[in-house]
């Protein structure tokens, strides 16, 4: 496997095409994309894009969400409301609070540290793409046709753990890659076959932020290269996951 950051992107702002601007990144530079190859994109990229950014003055904190604040005071009850809106039940019941941690359960079934927002600088959050897994069709849809390769697209995220400390990053959106991966193997002394389910986007999303780095260093787009998967357009990052969505 060989991973490489995708050279000489700009700054993304609102209104850019993410596939495009990746399409041209390629073709102006040595990197070269061939089929098979994976894009792991990162998802605060393509909110920029889609101009998901939210001004924390334009929103007001309900009851609900400043109860949590009183458990979890680091967060802005402004930002907690973000979250509950965002999981699309008002009640709150959405929302996991333990000790320090915010998780949510949104919509598809997936649960994310503080629903997946990012809080920008002290007025400013950007919240997930409105739907990852068709941003990422529509980015392998615009390298098939620009640069006549197919390639697979997982869209990341960072996302944090209640037990451990920092963060990591997990798939949320897919195209064209197996959210799975099986194996089998046989047990040498009793012949019995195992079968192992690993979370294969994820695999790759975890990869690819040892590359990406942290927010500003721009490194936002990584291929992989030289791992076996079988092309299946029709993956969904609903294929992963154990809940059904609201």
């Amino acid at each position: 496997m060989k991973m490489d950051a995708i050279p000489t992107l700009p700054w993304i702002k609102k209104g850019d095409h993410i596939g495009e601007i990746i399409a041209n990144a390629v073709t102006r530079t040595e990197v070269s994309l061939e089929d098979g190859d994976i894009l792991c994109v990162a998802s605060k990229v393509i909110s920029t894009a889609e101009g998901r950014e939210v001004l924390l003055s334009n929103v007001t904190a309900g009851e609900v969400a400043k109860r949590i604040h009183t458990k979890v005071p680091r967060k802005d009850a402004r930002v907690i409301q973000k979250m509950i809106d965002v999981t699309e039940d008002p009640s709150g019941h959405q929302l996991e609070v333990f000790h320090d941690y915010i998780g949510a359960w949104l919509p598809n079934g997936m649960r994310l540290t503080s629903g997946g927002i990012d809080k920008i600088d002290a007025e400013t959050i950007m919240l997930l793409p409105e739907d990852a897994d068709k941003s990422a069709r529509e980015i392998g849809e615009t390298i098939q046709r620009m640069c006549n390769v197919t390639v697979g697209v997982v869209i990341t995220d960072s996302d944090g753990r209640i037990e451990k400390k920092g963060a990591t990053q997990i798939a949320i959106g897919l195209y064209g890659v197996p959210a799975l991966r099986s194996s089998e193997t046989i047990d040498s002394l009793t012949g019995e076959v195992k079968q192992s389910v690993e979370t294969f986007c994820d695999l790759l999303a975890g990869a690819a932020a040892l590359i990406m780095g942290q927010r500003g260093t721009n490194r936002p787009v990584v291929k992989i290269s030289g791992v076996s998967y079988t092309f299946n357009a029709e993956s969904t990052i609903q294929d992963s996951l154990s809940r059904a969505p609201n």
